[in-house]
Parts: structure tokens; sequence; C-alpha cells
């Protein structure tokens, strides 16, 4: 069993004195595109050393507006799964029932506020950017695996969501203030949904043997390696789009197009960096060259893995687990 002290019914009362919705959060309000979403901690994007502090900013944006879809991404299977623990009581715990029910209202919520969010960076962003699709598919795999590896799942989802805000977004008073709201609201109802996770895994586990749960934890490992694949699609995209480019220059130089040469001295570099995997930001690039290679406009998921998904070694952290108070609105504890 697991060592807690939460209930459905103080999980419950805690709830309903947060509530809010999406419209309290976003109407009548637009991003300050003078400053960073998130910080760099998370984003990593002071290290490039190819971009200039304007398109620093902008990349912040980017990936900020990218944070949101991933947590309306990967949530999307949260929904289903706590409909189905609260079938068990629909007829018995009313307390169990109406603190699922709430969780699963609170991630439908959590959908629509992302949906709003990303639609509002990209009206006044200027451009529409990629974002990784087919989240539906991606929530029939979470759910097709045990529910003891998806609650586990769910749970390391909803705990970081705390330690995101508490230590790099709270106290940043420099960074957007919508932004930072997106993430304070979001965060106010995980630290409730976190300890219901606790609630269900700790049910779970009670009846079912010591191989089942070896057997969850290898499913999850393995989802770890589907999400990290997922990430890994924005640098397939990369490729792609730059071996587009290279065969279109090379077309040209081959016309003695003088732009067309100076684009593949710089273009065929880093097509071969990414195609052995490494970031194109690793490449060597004179100071006549870089006006070029930023006009490339290469993001590699090493970029991401390294930046603003470099909390995943703190998930395993015993201080988050043996504490958890700690991360917990301080208006509710």
């Amino acid at each position: 069993m697991l060592s807690h002290d939460y209930s459905y019914s103080d999980i419950l009362q805690n709830s309903l004195k947060v509530t809010w919705n999406e419209r309290q959060v976003l109407e009548g309000r637009d991003f300050d595109y003078s400053k960073r979403f998130l910080p760099n901690r998370l984003t990593g994007v002071d290290g490039i050393r190819c971009l200039n502090e304007g398109e620093k900013l902008k990349l912040n944006q980017i990936m900020g507006n990218a944070y949101c879809h991933i947590f309306a991404y990967v949530e999307e299977y949260i929904i289903p799964q706590a409909l189905e623990a609260a079938q068990r009581d629909i007829y018995g715990d009313e307390t169990r029932l109406r603190a699922l029910l709430r969780f699963a209202e609170d991630e439908s919520k959590h959908q629509e506020l992302f949906r709003r969010s990303t639609a509002l960076f990209a009206k006044g962003f200027g451009i529409q950017p990629g974002l990784i699709p087919a989240r539906e598919e991606v929530a029939k795999v979470v759910l097709s695996k045990s529910r003891l590896c998806s609650y586990l799942l769910t749970s390391m989802i909803e705990w970081f969501t705390q330690t995101h805000y508490v230590e790099h977004v709270r106290d940043k008073s420099e960074l957007d203030p919508l932004f930072r709201d997106l993430v304070r609201h979001h965060w106010m109802d995980e630290a409730q949904h976190a300890k219901i996770d606790s609630l269900l895994i700790d049910e779970i586990v009670r009846d079912i043997p010591e191989a089942d749960r070896e057997a969850a934890v290898d499913e999850l490992l393995e989802l770890g390696g589907a999400v990290d694949g997922l990430l890994s699609q924005q640098a397939d995209l990369d490729l792609e789009s730059l071996e587009r480019r290279v065969v279109a220059a090379q077309k040209k130089a081959r016309g003695q197009d003088k732009e067309a040469k100076a684009q593949l001295q710089v273009m065929e570099p880093a097509l071969e960096a990414l195609r052995q995997g490494k970031p194109a930001r690793s490449l060597a690039v004179s100071a006549d060259e870089r006006p070029l290679f930023r006009s490339l406009q290469l993001i590699t998921a090493k970029q991401q893995r390294h930046g603003l998904f470099s909390f995943l070694p703190a998930l395993c952290q015993p201080r988050m687990l043996a504490n958890p108070v700690e991360v917990l609105p301080q208006r509710l504890s």
C-alpha cells in the first residue's frame, strides 16, 4: 500500500475552493509578445548561439505555446480514465463519485483552456506553429495498457506540473502574465488530481499480484519511449524540410545560382548532422554564414529534450513523493 493521508472528502472540498473556468482566465486578455513565456531553465534557448535576442524570444514563445499544446495532448486519455473509475460508485460512495466526476470535468476544462490559448497565440503571433497531431490515437494507446500503468503515467504528469509552476514560474514576474496564469490555474487543479491518482493507484495495487505491478512498470517505461518518439517528430520535420530545400538549392546551383551555392554550403552540413541525430545548433558556423543558418529555422528534438523536457529525471527524486504537500497551493494547506 502507498503511504498517504489523502481522502476523497478533503480532495473534493479543496477542489471546490479553487473552482475556476477558462473564460475567467482568458476573456479580454492577450499575450505580451515582448516577454518570454517560460524561463530559460525549461527552454534552453539562451544556449543557442546562432540566434540573436529577438529570435530567442520568439523561439521561447513558440516553445511555450507547444508546452500548452502538449498538456492538452497528453491529457486526452485522462477524461475516459477518470470516468471509468467513477463508474464503480454510481450507486456507491457518492463522495468518491463526485470527486472523480470533478476530476474528469477539470481535465475537459484544461483541454478547452489550452485549445483557446493556442488559438489566441496563433492569432497574435502571426503564424500557425507546427504542433504534434493525432492525440486521440495516442490516448487509445495509453488506455490499452494496464490501469496501473496509465495511472502511474497520469500521476507523473500531474506531479511535474506542480514542480514546473512552483519552482520555475510562480515567482518569475518577468514572464508573460497570461502564460503564468495559464500554468497557475492548471496547477491549482492538478494539485488535487495528483492526490486522487495516489488513492486510485493504492486501490489498484491492493488487488493485484507483484508480477502485475512489475508488468505495469515495464509498460510505463515502454510508454516513455513512445513519448520520446513523439518528440522526435519535430526533428523528422526539420530533416524532411531541409532535404526538400537542399534538392531545390542543388538544382539552382547547377544553373550557377550564387545564392543557391551559398545556401548549400550551410544546408548540406546541417542535413548530415540531422541524419546523424545531432542538433543543428552543434554545427560550427562562421559569422558570414550565420544569417543564412538562422534562416533555416531549425529546431530539433534534441533542443526540446535537453530543455523543455529536462524535468524527467526529477520525477524520480524521493522528495517529490515523500513530501507532496510542499508543492500544493498554500491556500489549501
